[in-house]
């Protein structure tokens, strides 16, 4: 007879050994509203931080489109794509607000979204996304994709 262990540590380390690279896999449940707290956004002037209460507020509170740069520190496309949106942001100062969700911190504001593929682009305007990005642009093919609705907003 095989003795196994089947506590919640068993189990999380064994899920851990099996999809280290998976970090948003979670035995435990974490509500949504806890997830999405303290979201932390790339605002266009000198790339400060600030902190906003949920992402439902940064998207609603935001008279100008908003980029949103699901990413992961572990990702090199999303380190190459960084500089880009550096640029981006200090061209379209004013008409256009970028932020960056890392999802191994925010998984499930990325699950709500189905970022299955990094990086993930989503432009949100009147706090609906209106288009998305998946995989690696140039400034300017990225500035192309989001010309239209720059001038429209």
């Amino acid at each position: 007879m095989i003795s196994v262990d089947c506590s919640v540590a068993a189990l999380r380390n064994c899920v851990s050994a099996a999809f280290p690279a998976n970090a948003r896999l979670r035995l435990n449940s974490v509500s949504l509203a806890a997830q999405r707290k303290r979201i932390s956004a790339v605002l266009p002037v000198a790339a400060q931080k600030k902190q906003f209460g949920s992402f439902d507020e940064l998207l609603q509170g935001s008279s100008t489109p908003v980029l949103v740069d699901f990413y992961a520190t572990w990702c090199g496309p999303c380190q190459m794509l960084a500089p880009v949106l550096s640029g981006l942001s200090k061209k379209l100062e004013g008409k256009l607000q970028v932020v960056k969700i890392d999802t191994d911190k925010y998984g499930t504001v990325a699950s709500q979204f189905n970022v299955t593929a990094l990086p993930t682009l989503i432009l949100f305007k009147d706090g609906k996304p209106v288009d998305r990005i998946e995989g690696m642009l140039t400034e300017y093919q990225l500035m192309e994709r989001l010309n239209y609705h720059i001038k429209s907003a």
